[in-house]
């Protein structure tokens, strides 16, 4: 049996619904039942009944509904155990969306230096579908993450508490040519050299919202490259592959250079918000700490 099977359960049983909960757990319907079908061969039972719309349980499905909640959490509360007992220092863990951990959080956990001389802080970057479920599965204390409760719904909730911490915005850019002029924006009967971020993504989800659901289809694309990394279309752009929109932070330096120009007025630049979340019952008081220091200094 595997991890993510019981993980997948649980978001059906939140869900009640095989497409949203596949969009949560960002898989693919069919894959997600697929899953779903798996956890019920290994138990050797059935736990959706698919002759009901729209989806419900069977009575053993709501019955094992408790123990699979019970093993995922007795499962990340043993290893979290079995780590903190090899080390005495005591290890505040950060998760944070990757265009983050490069560009915001440097400066800004560096003024953490009134931690005590035994407390290390972890930062591990994922994408936020993996930083969210590290957060809600207690293996992280904190999630640093762009704001989107229409995305990522399961953040807003009584158990979590959220502070923003800052602001940034997802700007159209393109590289120049040798006389510093923009080579990549949207021209009149020339298709738009995209560099996109996958559907599935964060961004994707983001810009798919904000732009390409309400776009003209007068403005025809042309896409070149998907990452769902904006550093690795940040690389692409630079070297005259394509626009991309990517995260203001993350370019401060190229923008004053006049590598990455901005596009023109007709592509819009998405503001976002810079959150940071933890669970209402913390782990260490150092975590507690932390959160208050941060509170008092937005």
């Amino acid at each position: 049996m595997e991890l993510k099977w019981l993980e997948d359960y649980l978001a059906l049983v939140e869900y009640g619904n095989f497409s949203k909960a596949a969009d949560a757990r960002l898989v693919t319907q069919p894959a997600f039942g697929r899953r779903i079908r798996s956890l019920e061969d290994w138990l050797g039972v059935e736990l959706v009944d698919r002759q009901q719309y729209p989806t419900t349980l069977t009575p053993i499905g709501r019955e094992f509904t408790q123990q699979a909640q019970q093993w995922v959490e007795e499962f990340y509360s043993k290893r979290i155990e079995l780590r903190e007992r090899v080390s005495a220092t005591k290890k505040i863990i950060f998760a944070s969306q990757h265009s983050l951990t490069i560009s915001f959080l440097p400066n800004w956990i560096s003024n953490f230096d009134f931690l005590e001389d035994d407390v290390r802080i972890r930062v591990n970057a994922n994408d936020l579908h993996n930083c969210l479920d590290t957060l809600m599965s207690d293996q992280s204390d904190f999630l640093l993450c762009y704001h989107s409760p229409e995305i990522f719904p399961q953040l807003d909730r009584e158990s979590v508490l959220s502070l923003e911490v800052g602001t940034d915005y997802l700007i159209p850019v393109s590289g120049v040519d040798n006389h510093g002029n923009i080579l990549h924006e949207p021209r009149k009967d020339e298709p738009l050299k995209l560099l996109n971020y996958p559907d599935e993504s964060f961004f994707g989800r983001l810009l798919q919202r904000d732009y390409f659901s309400k776009r003209s289809a007068k403005l025809p694309l042309q896409i070149q490259c998907e990452n769902s990394l904006s550093e690795g279309l940040k690389a692409l752009a630079i070297t005259g592959n394509g626009l991309a929109w990517l995260p203001k932070l993350a370019i401060v330096k190229e923008l004053e250079q006049g590598t990455l120009i901005p596009s023109n007025d007709t592509l819009p630049t998405i503001k976002l918000k810079v959150m940071l979340y933890r669970k209402k019952i913390p782990r260490l008081s150092e975590v507690e700490t932390i959160w208050n220091y941060v509170k008092s200094h937005i």
